[in-house]
């Protein structure tokens, strides 16, 4: 994770570092990438990307950390803006997701998403906070959790979900018909199981 002269940093500035490496980390593997590249696009010396990061591992896991949390975040509005369905809540967003031009800053995010799909399944302290709105938006969406350790639990099998449903639409060009098709199956067996 960033160093403590990286977290010092103004918020739009650290934006302003994300926003540049972006773009870099989307078009190849990290292994690929080059440290020259990265501080001539951000306009700085290697020896301040140093002090900001440990390595270009560092600051791609950064990216990535930043990216998961603001696509949990669009993920919890799209279901509480489809008040009542849960499912139907993540569909939207899949298909929203589905429709990005690859030359968009939120394809890109998802790009890097569905490229480490591990990071999903690190868990990372969600907070009171984010455990309690979580909770509510399940409750709101008529879904029996029994605590906050099974509400958390259940967080990162949705976010698996979602980030395995669009890694499958990508790699089998999958149109919005097809996406909705097996993310219905996926629901059902989630609902109704798969034994009679």
């Amino acid at each position: 994770m960033p160093k403590k002269t990286f977290n010092n940093l103004e918020s739009a500035r650290q934006a302003e570092i994300r926003d540049i490496m972006l773009p870099i980390f989307a078009e190849q593997p990290v292994s690929q990438v080059k440290v020259s590249r990265i501080v001539e696009a951000l306009g700085m010396s290697r020896g301040i990307f140093y002090k900001y990061f440990d390595d270009l591992n560092d600051a791609y896991q950064y990216l990535i950390m930043c990216y998961a949390g603001e696509i949990h975040a669009d993920i919890m509005q799209a279901i509480a803006d489809k008040k009542h369905d849960f499912f139907g809540g993540i569909e939207e967003f899949l298909v929203t997701c589905l429709n990005l031009s690859d030359n968009d800053d939120e394809m890109k995010k998802i790009k890097l998403l569905t490229d480490n799909q591990s990071i999903f399944s690190k868990r990372v302290n969600v907070g009171e906070h984010g455990v309690k709105q979580w909770q509510n938006l399940l409750v709101d969406s008529g879904i029996e959790i029994g605590d906050s350790q099974e509400a958390e639990s259940f967080l990162y099998f949705v976010m698996q979900l979602v980030i395995n449903s669009l890694n499958d639409a990508m790699i089998n060009s999958w149109d919005d018909a097809q996406l909705r098709i097996e993310f219905e199956y996926r629901v059902k067996w989630i609902m109704n199981g798969i034994k009679k």
